[in-house]
This record gives C-alpha cells, structure tokens and sequence, in this order.
C-alpha cells in the first residue's frame, strides 16, 4: 500500500499587457498557489466528512475508485489539501 505525496504549484497572473514598445508584453504575477496532493495506490481508509474544509478539516477534493481486487473493500485515488499563497519569488517563478 504505497502512497505518494506531490505538489501542485499554480502561478496567479493576469492576462498579458501590451505595452509602449510593438509586440511586447508584460505579466503581472500575484503570487503562487501551492497545494498538496496525496495520490494512494492500495488503501481501505476512505476521508470521512468532516476531513474536508467546512467541516473543520483540510481537504478539499478526494477522488476514490474500487479495485477489483478479491472481496476486501480496497480502494486507489486521491486526496488535495486545501491551498497555501507564497510569494512567487519564493519558488522561482519569478
């Protein structure tokens, strides 16, 4: 029952901005999304409800199927934390 943890990292930015010089543009960047995903292979432990935001825990996607493995309930999918903000310079985006 392998499980593997991955980040997500979306940088927030407006549309491009043309600007004074012919075919040029500018981006404005604000910030960085950065999200946790949590991705398992084999597992019987489902999320319950009150694991995701608004009912006092983190997650806010889970995504579950069945395996065809046997009568034992195991399942593969995966779960996403909620979203942190970070300066884009942090992570190199800038």
């Amino acid at each position: 029952m392998a499980q593997y943890v991955g980040k997500n990292y979306r940088l927030r930015a407006s549309t491009p901005m043309p600007t004074s010089i012919q075919g040029e543009f500018v981006l404005h960047t604000f910030m960085a999304d950065l999200q946790d995903s949590i991705i398992e292979t084999c597992t019987d432990d489902l999320p319950s409800s009150s694991d995701f935001v608004g009912q006092g825990g983190n997650l806010t996607s889970a995504n579950f199927s069945r395996l065809p493995i046997g009568n034992d309930a195991l399942f593969q999918g995966k779960t996403s934390d909620t979203v942190t903000y970070d300066e884009e310079d942090v992570w190199g985006f800038n």
